[in-house]
């Protein structure tokens, strides 16, 4: 009688046991409602900071671009900036000087009113060679451009170098700085064509800060963002 009863009593500890284990691991694995298991989290969602507007800081700072055009598809782009002072830059990772005299243009793109200026970079560093095409030329441009971050307009021509110097611009060598005034007319043409040399700090700023002060009855102020 005695070994029954504790064969009996053993019987329901173990019933009550496995009972237990069964609350515990359902317990364990139960997420909320709506609520994703932290395994099942993707660890490649961004993590930047949100600003004011909802998006991340970084959709929203300016970048650096290189859009291939032809020398007409330039002037028209420039044609149409009527109202504003436009300096257009033409340059070529091929001329030191070009790259030494490039950050001016960069800081005049920053520290002047965007409604009133405009700056232009136009690279010519395509030659025409079949060995180096345009996209190579692109790539090389572009790097120098990203490092000087210059998040103005940037342009490289798509026709070749010696053409656009001899038979459009007319000129001998770049670096060659072209400034339009207000009414889209040629104000001021920087080059060597007279054997002298120039900068942007000791003549272009200067010239240029001085149209903007003309134009606009001195209300220029500093660079608003785009």
């Amino acid at each position: 009688m005695t070994r029954t009863i504790f064969l009996f009593a053993g019987l329901l500890v173990f019933a009550f046991g496995v009972t237990g284990c069964g609350q515990n691991v359902a317990t364990g694995t139960a997420s909320p409602a709506g609520t994703p298991d932290a395994r099942t989290v993707d660890s490649t969602e961004s993590l930047l900071p949100i600003d004011d507007e909802g998006s991340n800081g970084a959709a929203t700072a300016a970048t650096v671009d290189l859009k291939v055009v032809s020398f007409d598809e330039l002037q028209t782009s420039i044609a149409g900036s009527e109202g504003k002072i436009v300096i257009v830059d033409y340059w070529s990772t091929s001329c030191p000087p070009c790259m030494k005299e490039f950050p001016g243009l960069v800081a005049l793109h920053n520290e002047l009113p965007h409604d009133q200026v405009r700056c232009v970079s136009a690279s010519l560093d395509y030659d025409g060679l079949p060995d180096y095409p345009i996209e190579d030329c692109r790539k090389a441009a572009l790097e120098f451009l990203e490092q000087k971050k210059s998040t103005l307009d940037n342009f490289i021509l798509s026709d070749e170098s010696l053409t656009v110097m001899d038979d459009k611009l007319r000129i001998a060598s770049i670096p060659a700085v072209f400034v339009f005034d207000v009414d889209g007319k040629l104000a001021r043409q920087f080059d060597e064509s007279d054997g002298e040399s120039f900068t942007y700090q000791k003549d272009i700023t200067p010239f240029v800060t001085e149209l903007v002060s003309q134009s606009f009855s001195g209300e220029s102020s500093p660079a608003e963002s785009e």
